[in-house]
């Protein structure tokens, strides 16, 4: 600082100090001593206020601070087309070096703060871009101004520039991707099992990003087995910053007996993306032999099919479909995209079927089903009213009043070693429940009026030579499964061991994939009760053992480690109550694909917030504090030496 601005200052100081002791103070004998004082006193303040801030690299803020996105689109390259390979990350490094910053934090799925001479070994792997935990470090770390480098396809662009606002920190964009016109495939929806020869519906959805006007009004898609095609939708182009849906059907073939798994992508060739990362996109589906699986029809409006077909399907080989009656002729496919059908798809349905499950009140069961329930060699049956059960010697009648609870002990039954470490006590009371006459060979589950008195078999299981049928006294199962817990382990162990002891050649699932591997999220598989000795293996393509997990008494849910992109194989064997199961199937671990996808948001401006109180990136750190103290201790010492010579 210029030396006349601080020879200026203690003038200033010395005039204001023998002033006030010259004219505004007693004249008594040693007042140029306490006048000396005054004048350091206002010197001090004086030059304490125009003393530059602190810059301390160790303990202050740093001066520029960067928050560098490192997303997977930023391994796109800057301009489609271009014919020089230079990516986003590598003109992000080029904004970098001209910015000279202090400070730098990546962000994408996580803020990570890294030092700047370390920008060349980033690689850009994280699967989305969110800013606002970036913003959140950055002002933790003393910036009150920060410079963001992006391609500009942000997770969190509002919710980010809201939060800068709040902080009261300053935030400019550095864009480094030219915009471009791209559509992209944003996700594939279809079942995980099929049956061979039904109809597959499979709905596909799109993306338009950039100036989607100069792109054709129509898109066209294809489903694809290997490089079979199985199906061509042409559909109109989204919107700008819209998102479309195109639903296409095929129908799966399997000619062996055996169930087989098959990858089926759905390719975007018209128009294609520009950078070759969002037009495909893939799943796979487990085909099960046409002759097959369970039918579960309904004549009964409740809930029961909502949570019983979705337990077949896992305990029957070939899957279950569902059927609820609307009116004559007209039925409701209980299914993942539910729909109307005729009555004649239901008796296809029930033609080579391996199970029969029926819910309905006899007086009102169509000529088709009763004899079917006649001829079927494996029926499970609810009782939803009194009368005969066709094909059996079994009579309905009821229901008897009061709220009927189930009760322990467990009988021996196929279902027993299921249901023994369960407490019956929480279940909720059956309000429909019918007697059985004859009571059956095995009873499954009994109960008892109010929770004392005769107790009465709430499911019996019975067999003639070839045939075999289970019969339940009351609809109102779903009550049980709807409450979670307890009560939905009873529901599984029943039928569990019901559909076993029905079906010699069931094989259950013993553990589903419930979330599919992405490249920043796990497995996650969902154990069915009563599995034992569950063993898990991932195996890659060159044949090595990735990731494996042995459990004697398995939790409900496992979960894997995140895995490497790329096709797995998985490996699963565990003991039921039906016996010991082995299961393989494949698994492929792919990019998330929102973001490599075209931006849902057209031409959006840089992100801009200034600062509430300093200039951008004008970060200052604490002005010096001992200039102050000294001229405290100097203020007492006059007030000392005023006393001492006569002045208040």
């Amino acid at each position: 600082m210029n030396p006349s601005f601080w020879l200026l200052i203690g003038l200033f100081s010395v005039a204001i100090a023998f002033w006030a002791y010259g004219t505004r103070e007693e004249r008594v004998p040693g007042r140029l001593g306490p006048a000396t004082i005054r004048a350091l006193i206002v010197f001090l303040v004086l030059g304490g206020l125009a003393l530059p801030a602190f810059r301390d690299r160790a303990l202050g803020p740093p001066e520029r601070s960067v928050l560098l996105d490192i997303s997977r689109s930023m391994s796109l390259p800057v301009r489609a087309g271009s014919p020089i390979a230079l990516s986003r990350l590598d003109s992000a490094r080029i904004a970098l070096a001209a910015l000279q910053p202090d400070q730098v934090y990546l962000f994408g799925d996580n803020p990570i703060p890294i030092r700047p001479d370390s920008i060349t070994q980033v690689v850009a792997n994280h699967e989305s871009s969110l800013l606002e935990p970036a913003l959140r470090a950055a002002k933790l770390g003393g910036a009150d101004s920060v410079w963001v480098v992006t391609d500009g396809d942000l997770s969190d662009r509002s919710i980010a520039m809201t939060t800068a606002r709040s902080l009261g920190l300053g935030l400019r964009e550095v864009r480094i991707a030219a915009p471009t016109a791209r559509v992209g495939l944003a996700g594939l929806s279809m079942p995980g099992r099929a049956r061979s020869g039904d109809t597959v519906r499979v709905v596909v959805d799109l993306r338009a990003g950039g100036d989607v006007l100069t792109l054709p009004d129509t898109v066209t898609v294809e489903l694809r087995n290997n490089d079979e095609v199985l199906a061509t939708q042409v559909a109109q182009r989204p919107a700008p910053g819209r998102t479309g849906r195109i639903e296409m059907s095929f129908v799966p073939y399997n000619p062996t007996s055996d169930p087989v798994w098959e990858r089926y992508e759905v390719v975007l060739t018209k128009p294609g993306d520009p950078f070759g990362v969002s037009d495909r996109v893939s799943s796979w589906m487990e085909i099960s032999e046409s002759a097959g699986g369970a039918v579960f029809v309904s004549t009964v409006s409740d809930w029961e099919g909502r949570f019983l077909v979705p337990v077949l399907s896992r305990l029957v080989l070939g899957g279950a479909r569902g059927f609820l009656r609307l009116s004559d002729g007209r039925y409701l496919e209980l299914s993942a995209n539910p729909h109307i059908v005729d009555e004649d798809d239901v008796r296809r349905a029930l033609f080579g079927s391996k199970l029969l499950v029926v819910q309905a009140k006899l007086e009102g069961v169509p000529d088709w089903l009763t004899s079917a329930l006649r001829s079927h060699p494996r029926v499970l049956f609810f009782a939803a009213g009194p009368g005969d059960i066709p094909g059996t010697d079994v009579r309905i009648s009821g229901p008897l009043p009061g709220e009927w609870y189930a009760m322990s002990p467990i009988p021996a039954s196929p279902a027993a070693p299921l249901l023994t470490d369960i407490d019956l006590g929480v279940l909720p009371p059956v309000r429909e429940f019918y007697v059985l006459d004859p009571l059956g060979e095995g009873v499954v589950l009994n109960a008892s009026r109010n929770r004392r008195g005769e107790r009465r078999p709430l499911i019996t299981a019975r067999q003639r030579e070839d045939r075999r049928w289970v019969i339940s006294a009351t609809s109102e199962w779903w009550r049980w499964t709807l409450r979670g817990g307890a009560s939905e382990r009873v529901y599984d162990g029943v039928f569990s061991g019901m559909v076993g002891w029905l079906l010699e050649d069931a094989t259950p699932q013993l553990a589903v994939l419930v979330e599919p591997p992405t490249g920043n999220r796990p497995a996650v598989w969902r154990v069915r009760p009563s599995v034992t000795d569950l063993s898990i293996e991932v195996i890659d393509e060159s044949g090595s053992t990735v990731w494996s997990q042995v459990s004697v008494d398995p939790p409900a849910q496992i979960s894997s480690p995140v895995l490497d992109l790329g096709r797995y194989e998985v490996h699963l064997s565990a003991t039921a109550p039906e016996g010991s199961f082995r299961e393989e199937r494949p698994v492929e671990v792919l990019p998330d694909a929102i973001e490599l996808l075209p931006g849902s948001i057209v031409d959006v401006a840089n992100l801009t917030v200034d600062a509430q109180s300093q200039g951008f990136l004008s970060t200052k750190g604490p002005r010096p504090a001992w200039p102050f103290v000294i001229a405290m201790l100097l203020l007492c010492s006059e007030w000392v030496w005023r006393h001492r010579i006569g002045l208040r």
